[in-house]
């Protein structure tokens, strides 16, 4: 067997391989005797078939199967022991020759490859803006409230007063004002400080258990994603701006928990905090480290586009669009803009993981199996998270992640990810931030914020 690696540009070649009758007959030959030994034909004994016979039968169909197979164990074998740096999978070219698929001929196949582009990442120190909240008194004031809700005392009074909370059975009604057949219906609380217009919450004061009001809960609450919550319905529903009939079925008041040293110590922990002020100023603290994260995936996606852009590293596009096409056909057809909205998508993930992976080899950045497992019982914490599930024991956790890593493919997934986030690490201490604050408003707004790259090609 030969196999040759002809360059057609610095992003393409071709692989010629040609076999001769030596590389494939023993092959064959072997699979036949199988055939022969285990062949159940009318008017002979197993095992006692001719040759001859076998050979009639399924000698193409044999001939065929094994080389191929050899083909392929040993072009991933030539691409391994070559060093290539290549994209994608081989993808198989026409020969010039005509194919006889005869026991005794030479064969050729022919593959396009894709190379990898060569280049070097320099990181120049730039200024780069880092976005961060700025915590104002009012953030504090909600997030110490919230917690004083959470951490105080629940009762059930008879009447409704402000701050209280209302838990009952919601029932659409139709335009004459009567309980909607097939209405939507759902039990639900609201909460009176949800209601911004004073007048409005009036109505719900000084009401008692089984007393109904009616009321339309878009009109009042005004916000369409917490009323779409709480009436169980899609923001493009009818239902979502009908009048409603709301029966209390209980009240419930919190008392909020006192700014005193039992408080602090709950949330804090034994003297980590001595009076109000240095409560305060924990809770600022905390919530600059948590809105931090979102600082960081901004300044993440910031440093690739800027990265990418700069680079303008070339791709096999040609080769990649085929290759994606290829895929496609045992799936449903797609439209040439939807299939160039993915292939804008893959395109960039490929040219994000070659550069990481230089960014990384250039750094010793590396990735082990520990940090896999950690990642592994992280990502399997976070889904049984989801169902409220906190208390997983670690051996359990541990045979969870051991049972998800048997699986190559979220090996690689969880490596790649691992590698990914130390890059970004490397790369925000590797760049000068130029910290910007901003009010709250305005830090959401910048987080949401889209390049021209991404208006052209995200939806």
């Amino acid at each position: 067997m030969n196999i040759t690696k002809e360059s057609i540009d610095s992003l393409n070649a071709v692989l010629r391989v040609q076999l001769e009758p030596q590389d494939y007959k023993p092959k064959v030959d072997e699979t036949l005797k199988k055939y022969q030994r285990t062949a159940t034909i009318p008017g002979f004994r197993l095992g006692h078939v001719p040759a001859g016979m076998i050979k009639k039968m399924y000698g193409k169909s044999v001939l065929v199967e094994e080389v191929e197979k050899l083909i392929n164990e040993s072009v991933g074998r030539y691409i391994y022991d070559n060093n290539i740096p290549m994209l994608g999978s081989p993808l198989p070219k026409m020969s010039e020759t005509e194919r006889q698929w005869e026991e005794g001929n030479n064969f050729e196949f022919l593959y396009e490859i894709a190379l990898a582009p060569e280049f070097e990442v320099k990181i120049d120190n730039d200024k780069v803006p880092y976005y961060v909240l700025k915590v104002d008194d009012k953030m504090v004031d909600e997030d110490i409230a919230d917690l004083r809700r959470r951490y105080g005392k629940f009762s059930n009074p008879d009447v409704s007063e402000e701050e209280h909370i209302l838990y009952g059975e919601f029932e659409e009604l139709d335009d004459a004002g009567n309980v909607k057949e097939g209405g939507n219906k759902t039990k639900t609380t609201v909460a009176l400080e949800m209601i911004k217009d004073a007048l409005e919450r009036k109505k719900f004061l000084g009401l008692k258990k089984d007393e109904a009001i009616t009321f339309n809960p878009m009109q009042t609450l005004g916000n369409e994603t917490e009323v779409s919550a709480m009436l169980k319905v899609a923001k493009d529903s009818p239902a979502l701006n009908s009048n409603y009939k709301f029966t209390i079925q209980t009240i419930n008041r919190v008392d909020k928990a006192d700014l005193n040293q039992e408080f602090f110590d709950k949330i804090y922990g034994n003297d980590t905090v001595k009076n109000e002020e240095e409560f305060r100023a924990k809770t600022h603290e905390g919530i600059a480290k948590m809105m931090e994260v979102e600082s960081d995936r901004k300044l993440k996606k910031d440093l690739r586009n800027k990265i990418t852009e700069e680079l303008n590293i070339p791709l096999p596009d040609d080769f990649l669009k085929r290759m994606l096409r290829a895929e496609h056909k045992e799936k449903e057809t797609i439209s040439d803009e939807q299939f160039n909205h993915e292939y804008h998508h893959v395109a960039e993930d490929l040219l994000w993981s070659l550069i990481v992976g230089k960014i990384g080899k250039n750094n010793n950045l590396t990735v082990t199996e520990d940090e896999v497992k950690l990642a592994a019982k992280q990502l399997v914490y976070q889904q049984f998270a989801q169902y409220g599930m906190h208390d997983l024991e670690e051996s359990r956790l541990d045979e969870l992640a051991t049972t998800y890593l048997k699986d190559e493919k979220h090996v690689s997934s969880l490596e790649r990810g691992v590698l990914d986030q130390k890059v970004f690490v490397y790369l925000k201490s590797a760049h000068k931030l130029d910290p910007i604050e901003l009010p709250y408003e305005a830090f959401i707004e910048k987080l949401r914020e889209k390049t021209e790259h991404e208006l052209e090609h995200h939806h």
